[in-house]
């Protein structure tokens, strides 16, 4: 498996890429849009099989005047498909020649509505950034490439016209030469550039130490996740960070059908003693009315990515790392975690 810093360079440099990981139900082929030529277009349409569309962040959309997106009839969609476009002057626009150049022109950081002609033959689609998915990874790995947020996307499906899967696509000797950028890794990163823009801090003095507490709120309405910072975590070679999932009853009021409100002050008490470390206090994704929620599954991308804005890279995980699919999808993040 190819590591993120690979797939970004060889998609810096027009390289096809995979995005896509084995939560994914779409997997993509990918190709910067603002680099993109016939040659790239035509592979592009041979390794995923499925329809190709041009993935736009939403600032280029709103530059290009795009009409707001179809609605899908059940409501989801990872991509909002909007009106065909067509580069302003072109004669045909059916060639891989045209559309080819219509996908760059529209990625242009220049271009603007009068650009563009409407209808036409490639069709843009919207990309919501924040959720965790592979068109979305995309566009976050079009950034992190220093390309423009614009990606010509290719679903990758079986000779059937169903969904293919990571594995199944892996197995494919065309597809498998192919670097894969992981959707975690590339979420939990863009988590981390918009951590100094979105969370807010203040220093929180407790019984074991002075910590610095940082609510970070992935949405207008959802609850934060907050992270306790003792110290300087990011200096040290592996601090101690303990992943906390929220529990009313044990936590705010002490119950005794659970031990979590020990579990919590163990770990600010390991933390503060060491000098450096971090704990996350999250939500459980799905909560459920129970007293407790341990064991439930918290956004790993979220907990990365406020790691990754502390400077954190290499932990020592608290409780011996006892959830081991956090440690494996902390693990997919980018993070490296003793054992």
């Amino acid at each position: 498996m190819s590591t993120l810093a690979q797939a970004t360079a060889a998609f810096a440099d027009r390289e096809l890429v995979l995005v896509g990981d084995e939560r994914d139900e779409t997997i993509f082929v990918a190709c910067a849009a603002d680099r993109i030529d016939a040659q790239r277009l035509e592979r592009l349409h041979e390794l995923g099989r499925g329809m190709v569309v041009l993935g736009l962040a939403e600032e280029i959309a709103r530059r290009l005047a795009l009409p707001d997106p179809w609605s899908a009839p059940t409501g989801r969609r990872e991509v909002g498909l909007t009106a065909p476009i067509d580069a302003a002057g072109i004669a045909g626009g059916w060639s891989l020649l045209d559309r080819a150049l219509t996908m760059r022109v529209a990625a242009d950081p220049s271009s603007r509505a009068t650009d563009v002609t409407i209808p036409g033959h490639v069709y843009p689609a919207l990309v919501e950034e924040r959720p965790v998915n592979a068109a979305a990874a995309a566009i976050e790995l079009a950034r992190r490439s220093g390309r423009a947020p614009a990606v010509a996307l290719s679903a990758v499906v079986d000779r059937h016209g169903r969904a293919a899967s990571l594995q199944d696509a892996r197995a494919d000797d065309r597809l498998g030469r192919l670097h894969v950028a992981s959707p975690p890794e590339l979420h939990s990163g863009w988590i981390a550039r918009h951590v100094g823009k979105l969370a807010v801090s203040c220093a929180l003095p407790t019984r074991g130490g002075m910590f610095r507490a940082v609510g970070y709120g992935p949405a207008e309405g959802e609850p934060a996740t907050v992270a306790l910072i003792h110290g300087d975590p990011g200096a040290r070679e592996l601090p101690l960070v303990h992943v906390h999932v929220a529990c009313l009853f044990g936590d705010a009021f002490g119950s005794l059908l659970c031990d979590c409100r020990r579990e919590l002050d163990d770990a600010a008490d390991a933390i503060a003693r060491d000098g450096a470390g971090l704990i996350i206090y999250a939500r459980p994704e799905q909560p459920v009315p129970t007293p407790c929620s341990r064991g439930r599954h918290v956004d790993s991308a979220l907990v990365a990515g406020l790691l990754h804005a502390a400077g954190v890279h290499r932990l020592r995980l608290l409780d011996g790392g006892r959830d081991v699919r956090l440690r494996d999808e902390l693990g997919s993040c980018g993070l490296e975690l003793a054992s």
